[in-house]
């Protein structure tokens, strides 16, 4: 399997490196961490250039692009440490909405493809149970007028999302795919601190209307296995571009920096834990490839998007990790920049799929025969 960039996608990385690094500098990256807003104008800049449609067919006004431009994207945004409602709405919300099966939801598509209506996901709930299992937040009422109860944590920028995706029960256990405007009455918000410092919210709904119930049962679960698979592999792309990046400073800093009248990068101590980094960073690199060929290609792709996500962002925070470690005492400063890829890699790493979790469903694949070992 080749998997080398096309000239097409060559082309695109460098679009979107070369916008990232002339409208997105680490000093924008802390202004987003003090204020999630700020993050406005690289999104426009990035709908403007198409890259909102890249996972979204032509017919719902995306690019009909695979998910192996999607990595190129991603792994850019990744590299430039751009907050994540991008993602959310661009990627898993638009999967979620295009395997609803629901035409009212789809038509949904074209307005987050454009930028003109942002979605955040609100599937997480406190002892974090399957997909497939009954949820603490309930639907009830009417099929024309149900109301929502209960609470959702861990939600990425849901205050300035326009929509959320709601994954939601009916009285019967029942699964559901329920929209939500981010207005609608009951709905409120509690910011949550964590470590990248990225806007992130517990919800809570009392007797909150739903706009459209975009599926329920299977349908629904499919939806979001469906969503939660590109996100994985997005997450992967972001962590294989913010390790490079880490990387590269790291390298520049160990060739600059001298000790004793010599690089420190000319120590065999700093030599081989670069030379380390650099293999583990390719090695991320080529399984994320290899998840979204197997998505292209339409083979089943979920536990590539585990193996992939639980590699890529294991290597981005030993990579930063390493960079702090490097650049000795000034690395682990805020003044500094490798902590910011410390802290987002971690982050990302716990996101959308905790290890142990991602171990669990990979190992269960494996036994079960359903991901072959060693495939080709």
């Amino acid at each position: 399997m080749d998997l080398s960039l096309t000239g097409e996608q060559e082309a695109l990385q460098h679009s979107v490196r070369s916008l990232c690094e002339d409208h997105f500098t680490t000093a924008m990256v802390r202004a987003c961490e003090d204020d999630a807003a700020q993050a406005a104008a690289i999104y426009d800049l990035l709908f403007a250039m198409g890259i909102g449609g890249i996972a979204i067919d032509e017919a719902a006004g995306g690019l009909s692009l695979g998910l192996t431009e999607l990595v190129v994207a991603q792994s850019e945004l990744g590299r430039a440490l751009v907050p994540m409602l991008f993602t959310e709405s661009t990627v898993m919300a638009a999967r979620i909405l295009a395997n609803s099966g629901n035409d009212a939801a789809k038509a949904l598509l074209a307005s987050l493809a454009a930028g003109q209506t942002f979605a955040s996901c609100a599937w997480q709930e406190d002892g974090r149970p399957a997909l497939d299992a009954p949820q603490a937040v309930a639907a009830s009422g009417q099929a024309s007028s149900l109301v929502l109860n209960g609470t959702k944590t861990f939600v990425p920028e849901a205050s300035r999302a326009d929509i959320l995706l709601v994954h939601a029960s009916d009285p019967t256990g029942v699964l559901l795919l329920c929209i939500v405007e981010r207005d609608a009455r009951g709905i409120s918000f509690t910011e949550l601190p964590n470590m990248a410092d990225l806007s992130m919210a517990s919800v809570t709904f009392d007797n909150t209307p739903v706009m459209i119930t975009a599926a329920s049962g299977q349908e629904a679960i499919g939806a979001w296995e469906a969503g939660l698979t590109a996100m994985k592999i997005a997450i992967a792309a972001q962590a294989v571009g913010g390790a490079q990046r880490i990387l590269e400073m790291t390298r520049d800093y160990a060739c600059t920096r001298h000790q004793f009248g010599q690089p420190i990068g000319s120590f065999q101590s700093i030599a081989h834990y670069l030379a380390d980094a650099a293999v583990n960073v390719e090695g991320a690199r080529m399984l994320t490839y290899r998840a979204a060929a197997a998505a292209d290609d339409g083979d089943p792709a979920a536990t590539w998007a585990d193996l992939a996500k639980m590699k890529a962002t294991q290597v981005y925070r030993d990579v930063s990790a390493l960079g702090i470690q490097v650049h000795g005492g000034i690395g682990f400063t805020l003044e500094a920049d490798p902590q910011l890829f410390y802290r987002r890699a971690k982050h990302l790493q716990l996101m959308y799929g905790e290890p142990l979790d991602l171990q669990e469903r990979a190992g269960a694949a494996l036994i079960a025969g359903t991901h072959k070992v060693l495939e080709a």
